[in-house]
This record gives C-alpha cells, structure tokens and sequence, in this order.
C-alpha cells in the first residue's frame, strides 16, 4: 500500500471507523485504540492492499474485529472479576422534558437496550449499525464480509426478536 493511499484512506475513513468501535465498545478510549490497531494492521499489509475499495473494505473489517475482540477480552475480564460493567443506556433523544416524560423515556430505554443485549452478537451489530450509525445494509455487508441479502434476513431476525423481548416485558 502506497503511503498517500493510506493517508487518503485514514483520514477519510477515521470518524467512522471511531463510529463503529464506539458503537461495538461503547468508549471512547477503547475505541480509538481499535481504530489505531485497525489502521496500523492495514498499513502492515503492505503491497497486498492496491486499491482504495480494498482498503476501506480492509479496514472497516479489521475496525469490526479488533472491537468485538476488546469487547470479548473485557467481557471475560469483568465477569472474572464479579463485577457488571457500567450502564451504556443511549439517549433517545436529546431535548429535557418534564421529570415523568424522563424517567418514562430512561426505562423505555432500558428496556430496548435489554432486549438488544439479548440478541445474539450479528443481530446486535446489524441493528445498530443500520439504525443507529445509518449504514445501509450493503455498507453492512462489507463490513461484515457477507451478502447484502444475509445481513437483510439478520436485520428481519433481529426485529422479530426485539419485538417478541418487548412484547414479554409489557405483559
């Protein structure tokens, strides 16, 4: 790989690989550290990496992997030690409303993110990545290494699941 292909392709291709660590990771720190893991593995495949496609492709899938991989490695560090890691609710919406309209929205909140918990790790990933970070579902595919058409069945999948969690809850 030729150094100006990589620095293009860095610089371009950085906010939303720290998207989708962030995404994966749910920190900021943890995060770029696995975008830096990620770029320094592409930059070692050298010669290997010829064109711009291939490198986002390379990338985005590298990116993916070292964070499922700090993700599992933090997991098994946490549950070795008893403890839970902290909450890492999302917030629906930004604007402050009245306390009730609050404390409805958080357990609202809750409840989604414990469902999406729930789901196995593809489904998780499809989600979030598609209706949170706004990728489209070929987007997702690369990343992913898989068809459009398989990430469009987990994303189906996954809402099924999601609905059926939530349906449980409410009863």
């Amino acid at each position: 790989m030729q150094e100006e292909l990589f620095t293009h392709t860095a610089t371009r291709l950085r906010p939303r690989l720290i998207a989708l660590a962030r995404n994966i990771l749910h920190d900021d720190e943890d995060a770029a550290d696995a975008v830096q893991d990620a770029l320094t593995s592409l930059w070692r495949m050298g010669d290997r990496v010829q064109t711009g496609t291939d490198a986002e492709r390379l990338v985005l899938r590298i990116t993916r992997n070292v964070s499922l991989n700090k993700q599992k490695r933090r997991a098994t560090a946490t549950t070795a030690l008893g403890v839970q890691p902290d909450d890492t609710m999302r917030t629906l919406t930004a604007r402050q409303d009245n306390p009730h309209e609050s404390m409805e929205r958080q357990e609202t909140e809750r409840q989604v993110n414990a469902a999406i918990a729930l789901l196995p790790r593809n489904q998780q990933a499809v989600i979030v990545l598609h209706h949170i970070d706004g990728l489209s579902y070929q987007q997702i595919a690369a990343i992913q290494g898989t068809t459009e058409n398989a990430v469009r069945m987990a994303a189906s999948r996954a809402k099924a699941n999601l609905i059926k969690s939530l349906k449980q809850k409410i009863r």
